[in-house]
This record gives structure tokens, sequence and C-alpha cells, in this order.
């Protein structure tokens, strides 16, 4: 475990951190950072718009998880919760929503968060900030990690209403290809339908629910 960090100090940002780090860290920090290779990446603080429309994402995925036939293999559905990518280097990701494999034996530090290898689908709204990251890179890298769906919300004007929707599923090479990309100008009443990983349908006047 590195020294204990001074979270009050600017020069600590800057510093490597592991995962003893990360559990030290007091909450009104860790959220608003992710830490990738071991550096802290600072994420500014979802937009009310942007929560809105991954709060919407979310229960329309909760629902259709519960909706399932016989509910094999158990799935948990969730939002703004860390993703454990690597211990060493340490490494997570904050997606805006996930369905992950439910964990029956709580780990010892990361308790019953998902990894990167129990994750089946990410949805991540891109806001001015993000947009290099979630349209870019992260879509290279959850390809590359082996999650096998990857949606990507865009916004009006960067902060709503939800304009368009990329589905992503990962193919037999392991690249990203399209399972449906909804625009809001096209003639289809949903925003989402579709059957993988299971059903799920969202109108666009659900997701403009909440918005300023």
């Amino acid at each position: 475990m590195s020294e204990a960090f001074d979270w009050s100090l600017p020069k600590t940002y800057i510093q490597p951190v592991d995962m003893d780090d990360y559990l030290a860290m007091p909450e009104d920090v860790s959220r608003t950072v992710e830490i990738k290779d071991g550096m802290i990446v600072f994420c500014e603080s979802p937009s009310p718009n942007r929560n809105a429309i991954s709060r919407t994402i979310e229960r329309a995925l909760a629902d259709g998880e519960r909706k399932r036939a016989d509910r094999q293999p158990c799935l948990r559905v969730n939002r703004d919760i860390d993703m454990l990518v690597s211990e060493v280097p340490f490494h997570y990701k904050r997606p805006d929503a996930i369905v992950y494999r439910c964990i029956e034996q709580p780990r010892h530090r990361w308790k019953t968060k998902p990894t990167i290898t129990d994750t089946i689908l990410v949805v991540e709204v891109v806001s001015p900030t993000t947009v290099t990251a979630d349209t870019i890179d992260k879509r290279a890298e959850y390809a590359r990690f082996g999650i096998q769906h990857y949606w990507i919300v865009r916004m009006a004007n960067d902060d709503g209403p939800a304009i368009s929707i990329e589905m992503l599923t990962l193919n037999s090479e392991g690249r990203y290809v399209s399972n449906g990309h909804r625009n809001r100008t096209d003639n289809y009443a949903a925003a989402i339908d579709t059957l993988t990983p299971f059903e799920t349908r969202i109108t666009w006047e659900e997701l403009d629910e909440g918005l300023d």
C-alpha cells in the first residue's frame, strides 16, 4: 500500500493510486474521478439531464431483466457504479448504466461491485467532456475487454434531450458492429427496441421524462 494520501492537497492527484488508496478515498472524491492505469482521471459530475436519461435507461433495463422468462443467468442492472478493469495497474470505469452477472460470493476488497469480466452491457451518455472517451477510447477498450454490448447515447446540444442511440454488439472477430442505430428524426416511436441482451423498449418521450 502506498503512503496515506492527503486528499486535501492538489499534489495528491498526480500520484499513482492503487486499490488500497481507492478504498481509503473519501466518497466525495471517489464520485468525481476514475482511475486509469493507476492515475487519477477527473470526471465532471453529470448534468441533471444526463442523469435523468441514464436513470430512464437503467429503469427500462431493470424492467426488461425482470420480465425474462427464466431469469437465467442471474443478472444485475445498475447505474453509476465502479467497474473494475484491473487491479495492477489499478483501473476502473464508472458507466452511466451497466448490466452484469450476479456476484454470488463477495470479493475480498471489490466486494459485490462488477469487474470487466462480469459485464455484458455498458451504456454511456455522451457529454461535452466525455465525447472522445465515450465514442473512441472506451469503444476500443470495451471491445478489447470483451464486453458484449455497448450503447452510446448522444444528446442535443450536449445536454438533452437524447437525439440518437447507437447499439453495438461484439462480433466473432472482437469488433463492435451495429445492432441498431436510432435517431430522433427517424420515423421510429422507440428510441430503444431490442431483444439483446434481453427485451428492452424505451420511447423518445420516456427518455424526455425528468429533463429540464
